[in-house]
């Protein structure tokens, strides 16, 4: 056993077997491009140390602290719950602790895993002295070469939800101690028995959906199921007092957001609203020919790979452009792929090729691409204007959505791109050998790694990246159906 199962038999028992018994890998969202613990090593300079690795006998970190001074990810095992701590430094009897995350604010919530791994330590005897937090620096930027000692900070502070410390670990730690040892004996014998019946309740969604959701109830519910209700957290007690159905839920029920108002009002009119007045003043303030419909792809780097980047920091290595000069023109396209550190080429390649005027359509714009350009405009002042300037064009096309303007109960309580393309523009991406954004960074790094597969992961990007823009111009096209229509 391991702390992340105690974490998933806490959240749900169903999760902690389906978690043992029918596993499903682990995709990152961001890329790993360096070692944490190879930067341990170099932040405090050891050259001599036991060095744990996955799968290790919990005896070997046993005998190592009767024969060095410095461990690093050394794995420890007591009643059968095996922990792992990323740095042991030996203070004359005692042991100084350090838990090591690859983010920039480690959470105060990471309190109860450190006590929980405490517990295991202490449980074997093992003397702690203190108990210290290595993470990322969000301040430091990269010069030419990487400077681990600027990369990393060492605290004894966790930190709360707006960045600001917190209390110290060892606060936190005390406040939370517990028996971590207690819920061994049911686990084992859940581990051990066949798997639990599904039970759909708030644990379901609690920090975003279950990745087996889909596997606990395979039957899809009607698409204005009280499930696929957003913004409320309301809806298992509803379905507690018999409310299944969103057309029969009392309004005065939930918070009152456009979004359940046009979930509400679709449910009860033939699965779809739309306030034309909002949808159609929203086109007539903020489109502008030629409109240019635009979309990029990037990767995210833990560490930051070239000069002027900061952890977590973006690589815009795409781009497609869709343009419209007039109502009814034939559409335009440009696109750019790059490789390596591709920014100065992919700003240069981009402000040649979009209209110096008109409206820039992007999909999900604030998180994504005008981030995107700040971003790059921060790292090269020369093209600060230019690329602030695009910014100011730039006009959110989930909005409508986003503000329950417009719902049609397939959406289901979502809104992304490819699902609205496939409800109002019948598009599939399911075809496309490349079909979402993880594919994207992914395919892109194999370019690198494998020459002979370049040119065809090339290609599938480009027709990927492609498809996102023109879903942009073919759902903004039907939406003016729509209002015309209406």
């Amino acid at each position: 056993m391991h702390l992340s199962d105690i974490k998933h038999y806490e959240r749900c028992p169903r999760l902690f077997w389906l978690c043992l018994h029918e596993p499903k890998p682990f995709v990152p969202f961001v890329y790993y491009n360096g070692s944490m613990s190879d930067y341990i090593r170099e932040y405090f300079a050891v050259t001599d140390c036991f060095q744990g690795q996955a799968g290790d006998d919990g005896q070997l970190a046993m005998q190592a602290i009767k024969e060095t001074a410095v461990l690093i990810n050394a794995r420890f095992e007591y009643q059968n719950l095996r922990v792992k701590v990323s740095l042991m430094m030996k203070a004359c009897e005692q042991w100084d602790v350090y838990f090591a995350y690859a983010s920039c604010y480690p959470r105060d919530n990471e309190a109860q895993k450190i006590a929980d791994t405490i517990c295991v330590l202490e449980a074997l005897g093992i003397a702690i002295r203190d108990v210290k937090v290595i993470h990322l620096n969000a301040d430091y930027v990269r010069g030419e070469t990487l400077n681990v000692k600027e990369m990393l900070v060492v605290t004894e502070y966790l930190y709360h939800r707006r960045n600001k410390a917190a209390e110290t670990v060892l606060s936190l730690v005390n406040q939370v101690r517990r028996n971590v040892f207690a819920p061994l004996k049911e686990m084992h014998g859940l581990w051990e028995g066949d798997v639990l019946a599904a039970s759909e309740g708030p644990h379901c969604m609690k920090g975003g959906k279950c990745r087996y959701y889909d596997d606990c109830f395979p039957n899809p519910t009607s698409d204005t199921c009280i499930t696929n209700l957003m913004q409320t957290a309301h809806k298992y007690n509803m379905m507690e007092q018999g409310i299944h159905d969103m057309k029969d839920v009392d309004m005065a029920l939930l918070e009152g957001t456009r979004q359940q108002y046009a979930q509400l009002m679709a449910a009860r009119h033939n699965g779809f609203y739309m306030d034309r007045f909002a949808l159609s003043s929203w086109m007539d303030d903020q489109l502008h020919y030629p409109l240019s419909y635009l979309d990029f792809e990037w990767e995210t780097f833990v560490y930051p790979p070239y000069k002027g980047m900061r952890s977590y920091d973006v690589l815009v290595f795409q781009y497609s452009l869709h343009v419209e000069s007039n109502q009814d023109a034939p559409l335009i396209h440009h696109e750019y792929i790059g490789q390596g550190d591709c920014r100065i080429a992919f700003i240069e390649h981009l402000i040649q090729h979009i209209p110096a005027t008109g409206t820039i359509l992007v999909f999900n714009m604030e998180g994504a691409e005008k981030l995107r350009l700040r971003q790059l405009a921060e790292q090269f002042p020369s093209y600060h204007d230019a690329l602030m300037s695009l910014c100011d064009r730039m006009v959110d096309l989930s909005l409508p959505f986003a503000s329950g303007c417009i719902y049609d109960s397939r959406m289901r309580g979502f809104y992304s791109l490819k699902k609205l393309a496939e409800i109002f523009g019948g598009l599939d991406y399911h075809a496309l050998d490349i079909s979402q954004g993880l594919q994207a960074a992914h395919g892109w790094r194999m370019m690198e790694d494998d020459e002979e597969a370049a040119e065809t992961i090339r290609m599938a990007l480009l027709k990927y990246c492609a498809m996102d823009t023109y879903a942009e111009y073919v759902l903004l096209h039907r939406m003016m159906k729509l209002v015309k229509q209406a």
